[in-house]
């Protein structure tokens, strides 16, 4: 149950660092993107006459920004709210075992899917979807810390092996899909093992690095796409290992990739 439980603790850690970052980065961008004279207006997809009764709240695209007008609060005005509430509970949750609990993981969840319902194209990226997708998964993984007669709960729940086995089951969808969309696109760079020999140079956001692996010889980057496949296609079934050992070398793989996507290798995900 101790490992169960540092387990836990260190995804819900990583998690809040992952909320804060992505509050942080929006919260920045938001004049550029969403405000008056961004580029995708917010107030444009918004209901901004302030009769929104509190049912319209969770109808159609439920969002908290529906109720700024009560606020006396624009969309733009909203946003920033929204993230900078996000971004104070995410950097405690951050500094503090006691603030990862379930209330602050559901609030967490509510505040960015309220931002992702107006967040428009810039929010419909696959790691926007999958931060709502893992976000609700660490809110039934989270502790509930309720004070009961003077005693906290005990940090494990009941449930903790089930909602563990579900997030695995996340990260073996998410990465077997990416393998087998590669081959299913029909796409002849991934069949002739030439994807990286083009994408360097093409990608839309490329890295400081991009410049650098693009100069490697074509059988090495042929090599790397091999590589690409045989971690997100074989390796995820590793994770359901009774093994240990299959298992930890099934998360130094991903790492692995991990970090070569950093440095400019391209992703084709569900």
């Amino acid at each position: 149950m101790s490992s169960v439980n540092r387990t836990k603790d260190c995804f819900l850690w990583f998690m809040s660092l992952i909320y804060l970052f992505a509050f942080s980065s929006l919260y920045i961008q938001i004049p550029g993107l969403y405000g008056d004279n961004g580029l995708l207006p917010a107030k444009l997809v918004m209901n901004t006459d302030g009769d929104s009764s509190w049912q319209e709240l969770v109808e159609g695209q439920p969002t908290l920004l529906k109720l700024m007008p009560r606020l006396g609060l624009d969309t733009q005005r909203g946003m920033d709210l929204l993230c900078l509430a996000g971004m104070v509970i995410a950097f405690f949750c951050v500094v503090s075992r006691t603030a990862r609990d379930f209330v602050s993981f559901t609030l967490l969840w509510m505040l960015y899917l309220s931002l992702y319902q107006v967040g428009q194209t810039f929010l419909w990226f696959q790691w926007d979807i999958l931060l709502l997708e893992t976000g609700f998964l660490a809110i039934i993984i989270a502790p509930f810390n309720l004070q009961m007669l003077g005693k906290r709960r005990p940090q494990g729940n009941p449930h903790d092996g089930v909602t563990l086995w579900l997030l695995r089951w996340l990260l073996f969808r998410l990465m077997f899909a990416s393998g087998v969309v590669k081959l299913t696109s029909e796409c002849p760079t991934w069949w002739s093992l030439t994807a990286l020999t083009v994408h360097f140079e093409s990608q839309c956001i490329p890295t400081p690095a991009a410049w650098y692996w693009h100069q490697l010889p074509e059988w090495f980057l042929r090599l790397s796409v091999v590589g690409t496949y045989v971690i997100e296609i074989a390796v995820p079934f590793l994770f359901f290992s009774p093994l240990r050992s299959l298992r930890i070398f099934a998360f130094w793989a991903q790492v692995r990739l991990d970090f070569h996507l950093s440095s400019g290798t391209p992703e084709v995900r569900l």
